[in-house]
This record gives structure tokens, C-alpha cells and sequence, in this order.
């Protein structure tokens, strides 16, 4: 059982390599459009969504990183969707109603409000034949300083959306009984998260010998070191957490609950 919807899911692929041409406004407009039909908490859709076409805009993002104004990576629309408690700060001052938008609970939601309308727009413009990639260390970039954010206000996503210049295959994903539990969460045995990771393992053993000797020579022997020590490190990790953490404080909202 298909349909049109099932099927462009079902064939998502993040692209990394976009063609020059440009996506027509009026079809930027339709994705946004769909987007905010997205469900929301209340019907307050607590987010707002910065589209980035400006390649200083983006390198800035960035730290001046990049490569050349050319390059694939700059070539999409970015659009940047972002936890905006401003704008209902600005609407409750207007109507004399108090604001406690600034708590945690308020971030999450926002946050997830935020998520399920960025992901409309990801499965409107496949949908039409366009390429799509999120970029996750958006959480971290400085948006106050180059898009000028308010207070309030913090990234929650980002995706890139153009015209695809490559066409990859797809990627395997876990089975779904690794990630789908029945009324209660089901602890894995050993030899079940083995079988779970079976097509993550087999990619170490298919790679090159000169890649897996050029990781041998970091102490990384298998594809879950590979993950850990070889790319998503432990400083990686700690200095895009610290980095989200002053984003938070930047944007004045409060993670405790004195």
C-alpha cells in the first residue's frame, strides 16, 4: 500500500551537492506555505523561519568557513527555523497579559513546534523535485550577531533546499524494531543491539584498507570508535553544547525553575 506522499518519504536523501539554479519564488512560497500549516502547540506557532539566500549571511553563519562563494554548499536556500518567544512576548505586552515564555517548558515546545514545521517544508519541496539536507550544528551559531536576532529568540533547525546536483542512494536505516517499542520500553539484549547495528558494523569492514589503516593509526577499529573518537568527539561535543548553552543565556531564557 503507496501513495504519492509514502513514496517521496520513503525516498528521502540528504544532498550535498546543489545546482546553481535558483528555486522560483513562487515555489519558495509554496514550501513556506505548507510549512506553517504544520500542526502547533495552542495554534500559536511560537517559531519563526529566517530564509538565507546572502553568501556573506552564510559564511558569517559559519565563521568564514566554507570554501568559495561557489561551491555547492552555498548554492541553496537556507532556511533557519528558530524558537521565537519575541514575538509573543511583543503580543501579550500589547494586550496586558503577563509573559513567562521564558521558561524551559516554553523552549522545548517551541522547539518541537519549530522542528514539525521546518520538516513540512523538507517533505513540500522534495515533493517537487527539490534536494534537501538539515544542518545540525545550527544550534550553535551566533544568530544574534548576523541575523540580528532579539531576545527570545533561538535556532532550533536548519535545512538546506536547491535544485539536487548529485543523486545518492539511499541510506540504510536501523530495523524498526530497534526504534519502535510496544506500550513499554523493550532493554535490548547484547546480541539484539548487535543484530540492530549489523549494516553500520558491515560499512567498517567495506571500507578501503588505506581509510581503515589511516584510522588504525587513531586507535579506531570499529565503526562505533569511528563515530566517536574519529568524528563526533568528546571536544566537538563539549564545545557545541557550550556554545548552545550561551545562545540560551544570550537569549535570556531561563533553564531552572527558582
Amino acid at each position: 500500500m503507496t501513495n504519492a506522499v509514502i513514496d517521496c518519504l520513503m525516498n528521502h536523501r540528504s544532498i550535498r551537492k546543489f545546482k546553481s539554479k535558483p528555486i522560483e519564488p513562487e515555489k519558495l512560497d509554496l514550501i513556506l506555505n505548507a510549512g506553517i500549516r504544520a500542526a502547533t502547540a495552542g495554534n500559536l506557532q511560537p517559531y519563526s523561519m529566517v530564509v538565507v539566500d546572502d553568501i556573506e549571511k552564510k559564511r558569517a553563519l559559519f565563521g568564514g568557513r566554507g570554501g568559495r562563494d561557489d561551491a555547492p554548499f552555498y548554492r541553496p536556500i537556507w532556511i533557519i527555523a528558530l524558537v521565537d518567544q519575541y514575538r509573543m512576548k511583543r503580543w501579550l505586552e500589547l494586550n496586558d497579559a503577563p509573559f513567562y515564555n521564558d521558561r524551559i517548558c516554553n523552549v522545548l515546545i517551541s522547539f518541537w513546534d519549530a522542528i514539525i514545521a521546518l520538516h513540512n517544508m523538507v517533505v513540500a519541496a522534495e515533493s517537487l523535485g527539490l534536494g534537501t539536507c538539515y544542518i545540525g550544528n545550527v544550534l550553535s551559531f551566533d544568530i544574534q550577531r548576523v541575523l540580528e536576532t532579539p531576545e527570545y529568540v533561538f535556532p532550533a533547525g536548519m535545512v538546506m533546499i536547491g535544485y539536487p546536483d548529485e543523486s545518492p542512494e539511499l541510506r540504510p536505516r536501523l530495523p524498526l524494531q530497534a526504534v519502535v517499542h510496544r506500550n513499554s520500553y523493550h532493554l535490548p539484549t547484547d546480541d539484539e543491539i548487535r543484530a540492530f547495528y549489523r549494516e553500520k558494523d558491515k560499512e567498517w569492514e567495506e571500507l578501503p584498507e588505506e581509510r581503515k589503516r589511516y584510522f588504525e593509526k587513531r586507535g579506531i577499529t570499529n565503526k562505533a570508535q569511528e563515530r566517536t573518537i574519529g568524528h563526533y568527539t568528546e571536544r566537538f561535543i563539549m564545545g557545541e553544547s557550550k556554545k548552545i548553552l550561551e545562545n540560551l543565556e544570550k537569549a535570556k531564557f531561563k533553564l531552572t525553575v527558582e
